[in-house]
């Protein structure tokens, strides 16, 4: 699992999830503000399974990623602020 956390708050994701999460980022207005955490997100995506992660990200980050985790599709992230 990869737990992302805001140094408070955390949830966790799967490899699936991870790859869902990062195709979202890269539709929405941050893509390019926050390569870090994309490039985070499709590093984990193709970890071996049984691996775990931490991805510490500022707050405001944290808040739009569970923002991002709610829309069922990508479609729905483009262009999300």
């Amino acid at each position: 699992m990869l737990t992302i956390t805001d140094g408070t708050n955390k949830f966790q994701l799967n490899f699936k999830q991870s790859t869902d999460l990062e195709l979202k980022l890269n539709v929405s207005a941050y893509a390019k503000t926050w390569t870090h955490i994309g490039d985070e997100l499709y590093l984990y995506s193709q970890a071996k399974k049984g691996d775990t992660a931490e991805l510490k990200v500022g707050t405001t980050e944290f808040k739009f990623l569970l923002r991002l985790m709610e829309k069922a599709t990508w479609e729905q992230c483009e262009g999300m602020k």
